[in-house]
């Protein structure tokens, strides 16, 4: 019976392993930052197109740009996801290893994503509420 431990002990520590470089905790770094940060771009690149599409009236202009900022903060997602996968899923936290951080981060990446796509959705649905030169 300890054979089987000790291997699966080993390969969790190969498979976590790669998150204590670079190419790793960046993974794990833009799937925390990526969506606040697309979020808000997306506010930004509203506004500036509202200008455009106002003046040019294709107002089909202005739903490219929430469209493609859930594309890439769903694409965040799926990346913490697979970081979860990676250190073999759980949300245990009796241990300080790496796994268990890689595990709350890629779980708090995932969670980031999700609420930074309700927002995207919020200032997208205000693009169908609202016409593009109605100012305040």
């Amino acid at each position: 019976m300890s054979a089987p431990e000790s291997s699966s002990a080993l390969r969790s520590g190969e498979e976590s392993a790669q998150f204590t470089r670079w190419p790793g905790l960046l993974s794990l770094s833009l799937a925390i930052v990526l969506g606040p940060v697309v979020a808000l771009v997306n506010q930004q690149a509203i506004y500036a197109a509202d200008m455009w599409v106002c003046g040019r009236g294709f107002r089909a202009a202005l739903h490219i740009v929430p469209a493609l900022c859930l594309i890439v903060v769903a694409g965040a997602a799926v990346g913490a996801y697979r970081n979860w996968q990676a250190v073999g899923r759980g949300v245990e936290d009796e241990q300080a290893t790496i796994a268990t951080r890689t595990r709350f981060l890629a779980l708090l990446g995932m969670s980031i994503s999700v609420f930074s796509s309700l927002v995207i959705l919020a200032q997208w649905l205000a693009i169908f509420v609202f016409a593009p030169c109605q100012r305040a």
